[in-house]
């Protein structure tokens, strides 16, 4: 499943959206999401059960390890 997981200049995740698109419309009514200066966005895919948590602290869990294997793929250490 494809997700997008937003960052703070720390590296703390802010949110997650289900996808890789931050703008939408629907009829008349479009929508598009921004973020503050410094914060990132990190587009990847993850387990198609992410969409199926319950528990905020699980989901939080699994959201952090999606993120540090997509930052060690995208940034590998020398």
């Amino acid at each position: 499943m494809k997700m997008t997981i937003i960052t703070d200049d720390q590296g703390n995740i802010l949110g997650a959206v289900q996808g890789h698109s931050l703008t939408g419309k629907q009829g008349d009514v479009e929508a598009s999401v921004s973020f503050a200066e410094g914060h990132q966005t990190h587009m990847m895919e993850v387990d198609d059960d992410m969409g199926m948590i319950e528990d905020a602290t699980i989901f939080q869990q699994r959201l952090r390890k999606h993120l540090d294997t997509h930052m060690q793929k995208s940034h590998p250490k020398a």
